[in-house]
């Protein structure tokens, strides 16, 4: 299992506090490892698709969602593969309006080996729209639109925030083929798409 770092905002009583979290998620009962299902196996936790029946998320998730432990997560842009090709065809997926997108994530507070305490995080999923339809993925994270969705998703009632959960505006959202050295994790031997080089700036 590969560990990545993200940036996150939370809210801390009265302040949205920035901090950094792992991903993926790691459920407070875990005692800081992956959950297995009854054969062993490890769950896959770093996306916690939205279900629209019965509970809104798997049982990993549902004890963040109970406590409202909902976060933001940063990003500049994200990458996803072709899975109508094989081998699947990687696409980077970047904000044609802004320089960052805010996703919306479930967090959970676990110990570390040291004793402690750490943040972990599972990014939201939810219907792909017709730009990532295009490319033959079939999820999308769930991407916050403006600030008073962000402000909402953090501090509204649970049925004003799972009303934020929809496919992102397609004419703010675009994709551009990656390089297959995409993959693989601390990669910085990558020629990017310019697009993607004009939003770092």
């Amino acid at each position: 299992m590969v560990w990545e770092t993200l940036p996150v905002i939370y809210v801390d009583g009265d302040i949205d506090r920035p901090t950094e979290a792992s991903w993926p998620f790691l459920p407070n009962w875990s005692r800081g490892q992956l959950p297995r299902n009854k054969n062993g196996r490890i769950i896959s936790t770093a996306n916690a698709r939205l279900r629209h029946e019965n509970r809104p998320f798997a049982p990993t998730y549902m004890g963040a969602w109970a406590n409202d432990f909902r976060v933001l997560v940063a990003v500049s842009w994200f990458y996803e593969f072709d899975s109508r090709v094989r081998p699947q065809i990687p696409y980077a997926v970047f904000p044609l309006h802004a320089p960052f997108w805010l996703l919306c994530g479930l967090a959970s507070k676990f110990t570390t080996p040291d004793g402690n305490q750490s943040l972990s995080v599972s990014i939201i999923t939810v219907e792909p729209n017709d730009v990532l339809l295009s490319v033959g993925h079939h999820r999308s994270p769930a991407i916050i639109e403006n600030p008073t969705d962000a402000r909402n998703w953090l501090r509204a009632p649970k049925a004003d925030a799972l009303n934020l959960l929809r496919p992102f505006p397609n004419e703010n959202m675009g994709v551009e083929e990656a390089p297959m050295g995409i993959k693989i994790p601390g990669n910085e031997n990558l020629s990017l798409p310019q697009k993607l080089l004009n939003i770092r700036k």
